[in-house]
C-alpha cells in the first residue's frame, strides 16, 4: 500500500522514492516512518506545473491485438498504487471521492458533471465524420459552445442516447472525471452548415462537408415521428486536449503521473464499476487527457469518455448477448473446446437470459450476471492486475448507491416509457447487490473504524448489506513502533476496549489492533482473511491512521 507524501516535508528526490516504493502501514523500514502527522490524507498535494504537452494518438487496432496477445500470460500480483493508508484513493487529478465518502443529494446525482449548458438553437455544424459505425458531427450552439453529437439509430430511438447520459453521471458519481452530456431534439430549421465544415476521412485527410454528407447521416439516424432526432451531445472538455491515456505505464511529459497505470487503485477497481453498469468498452481509446488551468497551475486533469457501449448499448445496436460474458476474441482455447466438446448443445447462462427491452435500453440483465467473470471487449492490463483490495474498494463504492439513487440517475436517460426506467433500476439494483455480495466474501469486510467511548468500533458491510448474518470476531493488540515497524503483542488485551496500557502510550504513539472471525464463525472462504488497524494516541483519545487488509485465498 503507497501513501501520497505531501511535498512540503520531504524533499522531491525522497518523495519521489517512497511514491514509488509501495509501502504499507506497518512496514516502515530504516529512518523513513510508516506513518506521517497528516496521515490518512484526503486528496493529492498540489500538481506540479507542466509546460508544452504535446498530443498522442492510440491506435485501437494495435491496442486491441497487443492486448488480446499478452493475455494468455499470468499477471504478476502486486499492490496497488495511489492509495493513502487507509487503503482509499485520495482525490486527485484522476478521481474525486464523491458518493461514496459523502452522500450525494438526488439533485447532485442527476445534475452530473453539470447541467446547465445544455447545447440551445440554431446550430452551426462545423465538422463531421461519415464513415464508421457511429457516424456524427461537431457543432456550436447559440452560445458558441463546441458539442460532439451523435444520433440515436435507427430502431433504437433511444438506446445510445441514454447510455451515453447516464454513463456521464454515473461514472461521475462514483467519481471519475466525465464530460456534460446532454439528450437534445434537434429539428431541421435549428441547424445550417458552416461554409468552412470538413468531414474527416481516413488518414487524417478532410473535405469540404456538404448537405449530402449531413443526408447521409440523417439516413443512420431514428427520425422522431415530426422530422426530428434525438442526440447525444457532449460539450467539449475545458482545456487543451493531449491525447488519451493508457491503462498501463506512465506518461513521462507529465510530472505528476508517478504511478504506472495498471498498478493505480482507481483504474484497477474501474473494472468493478464497468462490470455493475457493463461498459464493455473501457479502453484507450474511450479516455482523454486535457491540460487545465486550476488554482493557478496548469496540469493534466484524466477523463472517461465515450459511454455509447454502456448498460445494454453497443455504439449503434442492443450489444450482443456475449459482450461482458467472453473476450470478442477468445484468449485461451477453454471456450472453443467447449463449443467443440459439446456440438454447441450446451449453451452458456447468458446465453439463455431474457431482455425485456431489447430496443430501448438493449441487452443488460442481471440473472446471467457473474462480477468475478465478467468481461470487457478485450482485455485491459488494469483490470487483469486487480487484487481483492482494490475490488473491496470499489465494491463499497457500488453499494453506496440506494435503489433511489439509482432510480434518480437512470430517470435522466428521459425513456418515454416509465417502465423501462423501472425495469433498468431494478437489474441495476440486483447487480449492485451481486457486486457486494461477491466482494465483500474476499477480504474481512469491516470498515468505518472508529474510537467511541473508549472501544473500537466498526462496520460489518457484509451483515450491514444482508448479505450474511452478524458473526463474532476476535481481536489482538500490539504496540506499534512507527519506526522500525516492529509490533509488541499486549498478552493480557483481547476485547474490542482500547487495552489499559494504551494509557501509558505516549502522545504521538501507535498500537494495532489485528482482528479477525471467530473461530466458532469462520468459514474456509475466511482462512488468511484479517484486518489490521493503526491507531495513534492524540491526548486521551486514538484516531485511526491505518488500515492493512490480508484477503487469504482468492
Amino acid at each position: 500500500m503507497v501513501r501520497i507524501q505531501p511535498r512540503f516535508l520531504i524533499p522531491a528526490a525522497t518523495l519521489l522514492a517512497l511514491l514509488l516504493a509501495g509501502r504499507a502501514p506497518g512496514r516502515a523500514g530504516g529512518q523513513a516512518p510508516a506513518f506521517y502527522p497528516d496521515d490518512p490524507i484526503a486528496a493529492e498535494p498540489a500538481p506540479v506545473a507542466v509546460g508544452d504537452i504535446p498530443e498522442v494518438e492510440v491506435y485501437n487496432l494495435y491496442d486491441y491485438l497487443w492486448q488480446t496477445a499478452r493475455a494468455a500470460t499470468a499477471v504478476e500480483a502486486a499492490p496497488a498504487k495511489g492509495v493513502n493508508t487507509l487503503g482509499e484513493v485520495p482525490d486527485s487529478a484522476w478521481f474525486t471521492n464523491r458518493h461514496g465518502r459523502r452522500r450525494m443529494t438526488k439533485e447532485e446525482l442527476r445534475r452530473g458533471p453539470g447541467d446547465g449548458n445544455a447545447p440551445l438553437p440554431p446550430f452551426l455544424i462545423v465538422g463531421a465524420k461519415t464513415e464508421g459505425i457511429t457516424p456524427g458531427f461537431r457543432m456550436r450552439d447559440a452560445k458558441g459552445r463546441l458539442f460532439f453529437v451523435k444520433p440515436d439509430p435507427p430502431g433504437n430511438p433511444e438506446l445510445i442516447s441514454a447510455a451515453d447520459v447516464l454513463g456521464s453521471k454515473f461514472f461521475h458519481a462514483i467519481g471519475y472525471n466525465t464530460p456534460e452530456n446532454y439528450i437534445v431534439r434537434m429539428r431541421r430549421p435549428d441547424w445550417r452548415i458552416d461554409p468552412k465544415a470538413r468531414v474527416s476521412l481516413p488518414s487524417n485527410l478532410s473535405r469540404r462537408m456538404s448537405e449530402k454528407d449531413m443526408g447521409e447521416i440523417l439516413d443512420k439516424a431514428a427520425l422522431l415521428p415530426d422530422g426530428s432526432m434525438r442526440v447525444i451531445a457532449s460539450l467539449g472538455i475545458p482545456g487543451e486536449g493531449v491525447g488519451p491515456f493508457r491503462y498501463e505505464g506512465t506518461r513521462t511529459d507529465d510530472p505528476n503521473d508517478l504511478f504506472p497505470h495498471e498498478d493505480r487503485r482507481d483504474l484497477r477497481g474501474l473494472y468493478v464499476f464497468c462490470a455493475w453498469l457493463n461498459h464493455t468498452d473501457a479502453k484507450a481509446a474511450n479516455s482523454y487527457n486535457a491540460v487545465v488551468t486550476e488554482g493557478g497551475v496548469r496540469f493534466v486533469k484524466h477523463y472517461l469518455i465515450d459511454f455509447g457501449s454502456a448498460f445494454g448499448s453497443d455504439g449503434d445496436r442492443a450489444k450482443d448477448a456475449r459482450f461482458g460474458h467472453a473476450y470478442q476474441i477468445p484468449v485461451s482455447a477453454g471456450p472453443v473446446l467447449r463449443q467443440l466438446g459439446t456440438l454447441g448443445m450446451a449453451p452458456y447462462d447468458w446465453e439463455k437470459a431474457r431482455y425485456p427491452d431489447p430496443k430501448t435500453t438493449g441487452r443488460i440483465e442481471s440473472a446471467a450476471f457473474d462480477p468475478e467473470s465478467w468481461t470487457p471487449n478485450y482485455p485491459n492490463p488494469a483490470f487483469r492486475r486487480r487484487l481483492p483490495e482494490d475490488e473491496y474498494w470499489a465494491a463499497k463504492i457500488v453499494m453506496a448507491f440506494t435503489d433511489e439513487d439509482i432510480r434518480a440517475l437512470v430517470e435522466t436517460g428521459r425513456y418515454s416509457d416509465p417502465g423501462v426506467a423501472d425495469r433498468l433500476t431494478r437489474v441495476l439494483a440486483e447487480r449492485r447487490d451481486k457486486i457486494g455480495r461477491a466482494y465483500f466474501s474476499k477480504v474481512l469486510p469491516l470498515d468505518n473504524f472508529a474510537v467511541r467511548d473508549g472501544r473500537l468500533a466498526f462496520d460489518d458491510l457484509a451483515a450491514l448489506h444482508g448479505f450474511r448474518p452478524p458473526r463474532e470476531y476476535q481481536i489482538s493488540w500490539a504496540a506499534f513502533d512507527n519506526r522500525g515497524g516492529a509490533a509488541t503483542p499486549f498478552a493480557d488485551a483481547a476485547s474490542f476496549e482500547l487495552p489499559g496500557r494504551f494509557a501509558a502510550t505516549p502522545e504521538g504513539g501507535y498500537v494495532a489492533a489485528t482482528i479477525r472471525a471467530a473461530a466458532a464463525g469462520a468459514t474456509d472462504a475466511d482462512a488468511g482473511q484479517s484486518v489490521t488497524v493503526y491507531l495513534r494516541k492524540k491526548g486521551a483519545d486514538a484516531e485511526v491512521v491505518g488500515i492493512e487488509r490480508s484477503f487469504g485465498r482468492k
